[in-house]
């Protein structure tokens, strides 16, 4: 990962915190959150076309970090395979 340790980037995940980062020169947006008794997840493209990558609902945050990290949300590829290519914005 780019400005940053994957690991702590995971952590981050759990705490439901927003998190802007750069995949590919596209800035994307993470944030989770309790919607309607359940734990929310999401990653937005910042910019055109403005839309949702990824969504999930789920009871508890570890479900939903463990849909993320299995997600194939980056160009068909998961986190992991990925996360050398992500750069985490400070913003």
């Amino acid at each position: 990962m780019i400005n940053g340790d994957p690991n702590d980037f995971i952590e981050i995940v759990y705490s439901g915190q927003d998190i802007p980062f750069l995949f590919r020169g596209q800035k994307f947006w993470y944030q989770g959150y309790v919607k309607n008794d359940k734990w929310h997840m999401e990653i937005m493209e910042c910019f055109p076309p403005c839309n949702y990558r990824w969504e999930c609902d789920v009871i508890t945050c570890d479900e939903g970090v463990d849909a993320f990290l299995k997600a194939p949300i980056f160009d068909g590829k998961t986190f992991w395979e990925v996360e050398h290519e992500i750069e985490w914005l400070d913003e």
